[in-house]
């Protein structure tokens, strides 16, 4: 296993267009918004998400967000986004710092993991401390991901746990 991360690009591949296909629209609170597109739309998707990157293309009321997509050798596997700092309209629906979602044939082998403790990373380039991550308190799977990147419950909302991982 061999994980290389990088941020999406204007133009992707059919392997990632298709990635996206493969994992499926909203699962455990997540969502991905490419799932559906024409391989025309999935071209807009990318482009639209590079802007979101940056901050000084987004409005000021927006928090600029990164996605990543997330490979195993030259397959891409999963993607995943970080916002470096979170606004009002983040805390108030609880959107942490980070999401990932990874392709159903390829889970459960670390990736997310291994996405997660690339983002610690980001988050300290991007001077943060601490990063929060909020998964369904149903979703295991994720928590343990947070869990095994040393994150530690701040607090459980309704359905939600928050976790809080000290860089």
């Amino acid at each position: 296993m061999t994980i290389f991360i990088r941020p999406i690009q204007e133009h992707e591949d059919d392997a990632v267009y298709q990635m996206f296909q493969d994992i499926p629209e909203e699962e455990n609170r997540a969502t991905n918004h490419a799932h559906g597109m024409t391989r025309k739309e999935f071209s807009e998707f990318c482009k639209k998400n590079v802007l979101n990157a940056k901050k000084e293309a987004l409005p000021k009321d927006k928090v600029p967000q990164i996605m990543y997509i997330i490979f195993d050798d030259a397959i891409p596997v999963g993607f995943g986004k970080f916002r470096p700092f979170l606004n009002e309209f983040c805390i108030k629906t609880r959107a942490g710092h980070f999401a990932y979602m990874i392709s159903p044939k390829y889970r459960k082998r670390g990736y997310a993991t291994a996405f997660l403790s690339f983002i610690k990373t980001e988050a300290q380039k991007a001077g943060l401390t601490e990063i929060e991550g909020t998964p369904l308190q149903k979703n295991i799977a994720s928590r343990r991901v947070m869990e095994k990147n040393g994150g530690v419950v701040k607090e459980y909302n309704e359905d939600e746990v928050t976790y809080v991982i000290k860089l």
